[in-house]
């Protein structure tokens, strides 16, 4: 198989029983990502500076926006509640669970390289998906380093993937049967045609 192939086996393989571990203990893994991202966020500010161009200034608020959503998903366990409707007819209840949807993926542009993956996975992940992340061919520095730092707090492996490339790298997430959702920012025609292949 494929790079490609393999993240995503991989991502479906770590679902099974991912999505089984209690959101408590997914949100703690949480809280130890956002403190570890703190502890090293000059670090990732030097990647993008370095990759993008920004000045530290801009790559340190560049990664202050993606932690706020990361604090965010430290907290996601009263979302996930389903919701019941006793007696909505004679002998009939209502009960609605949130299930995880499974491997999910983003794809991520070259001007955010830490607050776009900060977006899409922390929360995907917390909520029990497992997730299959691109970031820009043109600036992975800061996904590589959040990744690791995910796996570093406590991410159990094939919980995250990261893959790289281009165009190509687009159609296979949009192509594969096991990916149940795409998260994507960039420009209206990327994601138009990203909607279009993704749902064809």
């Amino acid at each position: 198989p494929t790079e490609l192939e393999s993240a995503v086996s991989s991502a479906q393989t770590a679902f099974e029983s991912w999505r089984n571990v209690p959101v408590q203990q997914r949100q703690r893994i949480m809280f130890k990502y956002q403190d570890l991202i703190r502890k090293y966020t000059d670090d990732i500010a030097n990647l993008i500076t370095l990759e993008q161009g920004k000045t530290l200034t801009d790559a340190k608020g560049d990664i202050f926006r993606g932690l706020e959503v990361v604090e965010s998903a430290c907290f996601l366990g009263p979302s996930l509640m389903g919701e019941t409707l006793g007696n909505l007819s004679d002998g009939l209840d209502c009960v609605s669970y949130r299930q995880p949807l499974g491997v999910c993926a983003g794809i991520a542009p070259f001007n955010f390289p830490a607050m776009i993956p900060l977006w899409m996975f922390p929360v995907a992940c917390t909520t029990g998906n497992t997730f299959v992340m691109k970031p820009s061919e043109k600036t992975p520095g800061a996904c590589m380093m959040l990744a690791q730092l995910a796996q570093e707090a406590g991410l159990p492996d094939g919980v995250l993937n990261v893959v790289h490339g281009s165009k190509e790298t687009v159609d296979f997430i949009c192509d594969a049967p096991d990916i149940r959702a795409i998260s994507f920012v960039g420009s209206n025609v990327a994601g138009e045609y990203i909607h279009a292949r993704g749902t064809g």
